[in-house]
């Protein structure tokens, strides 16, 4: 609750038994103007004491400001730093993730292909068995019908000696 203004300048006492801001703390001779003093004899001493208590509060909101801009820039700077490294931690993460999944893939991709080489060489091998064989029961005729030609040359040959040597005789 807050006391009644005063009708000398509108200033407020404290009925709590606390001082007033401005009875707390010295004034500082660098939060006035240069030419203007709390102490005119002109008469208009509690307005003097009411806007040297404004400055003062002006200048302890700028000081509060600047401290509170600076705590904001660090706590700012703090947080863009946090992010950074867990960006960071992501990335390296991602990183091993996608080493070790291209690892599998190519261990997975090195089985496949040397099964489907192995499968392909031995559908090639049995083509090759097969052929083989066709060409060792062909070779076989061929000589055994080479052997029966030849036997028959030789018999044929054998009878015409004879009939050579019963025609000369």
């Amino acid at each position: 609750m807050l006391p009644p203004a005063s009708p000398g300048g509108g200033r407020r006492r404290w009925t709590t038994g606390e001082a007033s801001p401005s009875e707390k703390r010295p004034r500082d001779p660098e939060d006035s103007e240069p030419g203007s003093s709390s102490d005119d004899d002109s008469g208009s001493g509690s307005d003097g004491d009411f806007v040297s208590d404004l400055r003062e509060i002006v200048c302890l909101l700028r000081l509060i400001k600047g401290g509170a801009n600076k705590d904001g820039q660090k706590k700012c700077a703090q947080i863009i730093t946090s992010v950074a490294e867990d960006i960071q931690a992501m990335i390296e993460d991602a990183k091993l993730k996608f080493e070790k999944e291209r690892q599998n893939f190519l261990k997975v991709l090195s089985n496949t292909s040397k099964e489907q080489c192995e499968s392909s060489l031995s559908r090639e091998y049995i083509k090759f068995q097969e052929t083989y064989e066709m060409f060792c029961k062909e070779k076989d005729e061929h000589v055994q019908a080479f052997r029966d030609l030849f036997s028959k040359v030789e018999v044929e040959k054998s009878t015409l000696l004879e009939q050579y040597e019963n025609h000369s005789e």
